[in-house]
């Protein structure tokens, strides 16, 4: 029996023995003018990384922390970023809450929710909490470059 996937999905015709070729992402898709500057926040180690990694090839700086607690206290020291990524399961001090707090603070740089399972639900707490913007987990090309051309000034219409 060949598998199945939902109506609309691109692998759909995976039964007639075809494996549908991934589309392909270059990052010479961006090419930034500006220095940028990211902190990851996710309390896996694995994930983080693969994150920071994807930032690093688009050409940011970053940073990583495992937990919201780590995250306000390196923006409440001054440190400036103008992108976080937070995963919406944290150790310690959840992604709302942390969200929150690094608002509080007055820190207005872009600020991605990422989870491997999303609801609506979730996405409205986490864009209430003070996020921009809700992706599921990794996050896409489609969805980051869009967001990293804005923050560098090539247009501002996400």
């Amino acid at each position: 029996m060949a598998p199945a996937f939902p109506s609309g999905d691109d692998r759909a015709d995976f039964g007639n023995g075809r494996r549908p070729s991934p589309k392909r992402f270059s990052f010479h898709d961006i090419v930034l003018r500006n220095r940028l500057t990211a902190l990851v926040v996710d309390g896996v180690d694995f994930c983080r990384l693969v994150e920071q990694g994807f930032l690093r090839a688009c050409g940011l700086e970053t940073q990583g922390v495992n937990n919201g607690d780590a995250a306000i206290e390196l923006i409440a020291s001054g440190t400036k970023f103008d992108l976080i990524i937070i995963d919406m399961f944290l150790p310690v001090l959840d992604s709302l809450e942390t969200t929150r707090r690094i608002r509080a603070l007055g820190e207005r740089c872009k600020i991605v929710g990422v989870s491997a399972y999303i609801g609506e639900n979730d996405r409205e707490a986490f864009l209430a909490a003070g996020g921009d913007v809700f992706s599921e987990k990794p996050v896409s090309p489609e969805v980051l470059i869009p967001i990293l051309r804005e923050i560098d000034g090539q247009y501002s219409n996400i």
